[in-house]
Order: structure tokens, then sequence, then C-alpha cells
């Protein structure tokens, strides 16, 4: 063990503290990851979730925080709407949703302030088990792509809520199969697919629009036919439920779970591209991808052989396969298809 690392207890608060050691739950789901700068608001947020002793150590003076003190309370006060809501719907199999809308809402209004959108996205990955924080980073790629698209403020507000309860139905699904580490057998496979009708049933008893309803029931359906639980094609699927699907599989790749690592968000954009052409909305895939990756352009990154870069050109036929510069060397990412970006290390 390190000499700088030491417990210490949540119910305490001391600034310039950064977690040393991952903070794992009793399902083995990562709940905070190391390096994190410590906020009054992380801590008191722990001892709700019933941690009540970490591993830190002092702060680097070159250690920044990921994100303001703001973005982290309203992540919490987000949070904490949608524990209760997956609360009620297991009590009563249906919603009061009271503030929740507005508390998403000056959530993603504290989120859109940031300076890099996907890097927000990809950091944003704390302080809630699994399901919350994945709820929570659904709806808030969900709300961004239909402002990519077009949409007006009323439907991507509609968005927001619709991604954000799209997994509402598994508050009904027996959790030891749904917290379960390993892989599923067919028959838990099968029993966590019912999460779709059952959140649909959720929505309906609740006084939400049926089209926020209809991406409980639907966000599984591919346009190849191959989704669930209804086997839908193409134009049978809504626009709502085709842009959680996007967003769906993009936060779950790229989130770290304790039996393995976040997959790179490059190589998780080329596979959303792979499958824009049967199972994924390819249109919307388009603007996701092209949106995301254009984000990119100045930044620093590391790449999968250890080495830093900077991204300096997106070629628009690969953007997942950008010109890099290291130093006084250029590296076209096209030609080397060993090499994959892994993170990015500055804006």
């Amino acid at each position: 063990m390190p000499t700088n690392e030491r417990k210490f207890q949540t119910s305490e608060w001391q600034s310039e503290l950064v977690l040393a050691r991952d903070i794992v739950n009793q399902q083995g789901q990562l709940v905070l990851p190391r390096q994190t700068v410590l906020t009054l608001a992380q801590l008191n947020r722990l001892k709700q979730l019933g941690i009540l002793e970490v591993w830190v150590r002092e702060k680097d003076p070159v250690v920044a925080p990921l994100f303001s003190e703001v973005i982290v309370q309203v992540y919490q006060e987000a949070a904490i709407c949608i524990e209760d809501l997956f609360a009620q719907a297991s009590a009563a199999r249906q919603l009061d949703l009271g503030a929740t809308p507005t508390v998403l809402r000056e959530f993603w209004s504290a989120c859109q302030q940031e300076s890099n959108f996907l890097d927000l996205i990809l950091n944003l990955r704390t302080l809630d088990d699994y399901t919350f924080q994945h709820s929570l980073g659904v709806g808030l790629l969900c709300a961004q792509i239909g402002e990519w698209l077009g949409l007006s403020a009323e439907e991507c507000d509609d968005l927001l809520l619709a991604g954000t309860l799209h997994d509402i139905g598994k508050s009904l699904v027996d959790q030891d199969v749904l917290l379960k580490p390993g892989r599923l057998t067919p028959v838990e496979y099968e029993h966590i697919k019912t999460h779709t009708h059952l959140g649909y049933m959720v929505l309906r008893n609740s006084e939400v629009k049926e089209a926020v309803a209809l991406v409980a029931l639907n966000h599984h359906e591919r346009l190849d036919g191959s989704g669930y639980p209804r086997g839908l094609q193409r134009g049978e699927i809504d626009l709502f439920s085709r842009i959680v699907a996007v967003s769906d599989v993009f936060n779950a790749m790229t989130s770290r779970r304790v039996y393995r690592d976040a997959a790179s968000y490059y190589r998780v954009l080329d596979e959303l591209q792979s499958n824009s052409f049967g199972a994924l909305d390819p249109t919307v895939v388009s603007v996701f991808v092209q949106k995301m990756i254009g984000l990119f352009v100045g930044n620093i990154v590391q790449l999968s052989d250890g080495r830093s870069a900077k991204v300096v050109l997106i070629p628009p036929d690969r953007p997942t396969r950008p010109l890099l510069q290291i130093e006084d060397e250029y590296i076209d990412l096209q030609k080397h298809p060993d090499l994959f970006i892994e993170k990015v290390l500055a804006v």
C-alpha cells in the first residue's frame, strides 16, 4: 500500500482529498473511480448509499475536479429523484413525477454550460449504482441528440424524460438477476427482457405522454427486426425509441464496470456505425457520431500504445479514425488499424 493512502470516514469533511482506490458496491459495480477529487456533495451521497469509509490521498496541486460543484450538486439532485421514482415503481407500479421534470431540465441546462460534452458524458459516471447513472446518462445523450436533429425544445424535454425513464421496468424484475455480475443464463435473460413491458405498464399508469411511455417498451427494438419484445422493424419503431437505442448502447459500452474496462469511445462509435446499416437508425447514428467526434479536434488524447497525441483533422468518411500529431510526426489512424484512442487527456 502506498504510504500516502489512508482510510477516511465519509461522515467527515475535508477538502483537497482524492480517492486512492475505486469504490465498488456489493454487486461489484463501480460507484466512484479512483482519482476523483472528492466534494462535500459526493461525500453526502456516499453516506446515503451506506458507504462509510473510503481510501483517500492528498490532492496533488495539478489535480482538479472533473466538474464544478454546481454540476455535482444538480447531478446528485437528479440521481435522488430517479432513485425515488424506481422505488415508487417497485412499490406501486406507477409514478408521481413531482419535480423530476424540472430537476432534469436544470441538470441538462447545467451540463450544457460544460465546454466538452463528450468528456462530460464519459466522466459523469459517479455516485450511484449503475442503473441510476446509466438512466441519467442516456437521458442527457437523448436530449443532446434531439437538439442536434433539430427537434423542438418541448420534444427535447420529452426525450430527456423518456431516456431517463427508459429502464424504469428494471425496478420490477428480480434484482438478484438484474445485478448478477456474470453472464446471464437464457432463462435469466428472458426474465430481464420483461422490463420493457413492465416499464411501459408503469408509465402508462402514470401521468406521462404516450411518446415517453412507448420508449420504455421499444428501446430494445432494432430496425432489422432482431430486437425485442415485439420484433418491430424500421418505420414501426418510433423516433424517440430509435434515439434512445443509440444513446443506450453508447452509454452502456463506454461505462466502466468492475469486471471489465470501459470500451474506448472511438471503438464504440465505430461499432455504432457498423450497426447503423442494420440494427440502429443510420440517420441518428450519423448525426451522433459526426457531432461527438467533432468535439475532439485540438484535444490531447492517449493512444492504445500509451503515447499522447493531438487530434488535428477528422476525416468525414471515417470520423473515428482521425489524423493525429505527435511532436513533428503525423499519424493517420486510417492507416494504423491496430491503434485506437483510449481517452482524452486535455481539452
